[in-house]
């Protein structure tokens, strides 16, 4: 994997692995659901189709390789920065509509094996990628529009690392 893509991929699995660490840590059910928000589990399944949903946009719109792609502008790279910088405030916002309310009924333990599995696909994906093609727009972020692979890898950390404190939150009800 291209080192660019690498210290992206290692940073977001630190945050995967600082989430998974609080959760084991909890002493809280993980489907207890406080009066206004979701569950723990609930919010590993919304991660998990925000993965999923990325990563499934993603091997669609390369499928028909990566040379036909846009490239990225100005403009991309302020919106990319602009979403981050939103996850990385203390503001709640409403998931999009294209992710599915999540569940509360599927165990921790599967939501886990779930998302290393996802994991894994991802991490097959990001070694099919070439250098030259880091600056194709190859995702839809429905905030901030079309997005590069690095911004998407960016995006996710961000994401995962907005809904860290929510976990927080969640365990001290």
């Amino acid at each position: 994997m291209h080192t660019e893509l690498l210290s992206r991929w290692k940073q977001l699995q630190t945050s995967k692995q600082a989430l998974e660490s609080a959760i084991a840590n909890s002493t809280c059910d993980a489907h207890f659901q406080p009066a206004a928000g979701w569950s723990i589990a609930q919010v590993v399944e919304h991660l998990i189709a925000s993965e999923g949903g990325t990563l499934g946009y993603m091997k669609k719109k390369s499928s028909g390789g990566w040379d036909v792609l846009d490239e990225a502008t100005a403009e991309h790279h302020e919106k990319s920065t602009a979403i981050n910088t939103r996850l990385e405030s203390d503001e709640r916002y409403k998931a999009p509509d294209v992710l599915p309310e999540p569940g509360n009924s599927t165990s921790i333990t599967d939501l886990l094996q779930k998302w290393n599995a996802l994991r894994e696909e991802l991490e097959v994906f990001l070694l099919t990628i070439e250098a030259t093609h880091f600056n194709k727009l190859v995702f839809r972020q429905p905030a901030a529009g079309m997005l590069t692979i690095i911004h998407a890898l960016e995006f996710m950390d961000a994401h995962l690392r907005h809904h860290l404190p929510q976990i927080k939150r969640i365990q001290q009800s």
